[in-house]
């Protein structure tokens, strides 16, 4: 039994998403191209906010999330951002490039999620924010 049937879960959606990934490909236009602007538009119209920005992947979002506090004055390097220990390694990386730094909690052994009951624990004077990651197909706290 697979730990989690990523075949099972988009065969729902494999046709949709086969004949996008196919208009992507003919039209040569990964980068700004009308699929994007659909995307951010659709996004945006979906959150209630004015604009939307894509980027190239989950680092680059984390990355420019955290550079932009800092630019606001809400964070500073050295201040601690708390993390699940068992996150992927841009979650870490985008941390660390804006001098930031990372502070572990374990996760909850029934969700692999953030445990809740541990972040507390973690929490000093120095803590800007917490990152919650959906792991293995599953919500944070859900």
């Amino acid at each position: 039994m697979k730990f989690q049937d990523l075949q099972q879960i988009n065969a729902h959606y494999a046709d949709e998403l086969k004949k996008v990934a196919s208009e992507v490909i003919d039209s040569g236009w990964y980068l700004q191209g009308k699929r994007v602007a659909a995307f951010e538009n659709q996004l945006s119209d979906y959150l209630g906010c004015r604009y939307t920005v894509s980027v190239g992947n989950g680092l680059d979002a984390l990355r420019l999330i955290f550079k932009a506090y800092i630019v606001r004055g809400l964070m500073q390097p050295g201040d601690e951002i708390i993390v699940p220990a068992n996150t992927f390694i841009a979650t870490i990386l985008a941390i660390t490039d804006n001098g930031l730094k990372p502070v572990f909690v374990d996760p909850d052994i029934q969700t692999f999620n953030l445990d809740i009951e541990k972040v507390e624990m973690k929490i000093t004077e120095r803590t800007r924010a917490i990152v919650v990651v959906h792991l293995y197909g599953r919500c944070c706290w859900n």
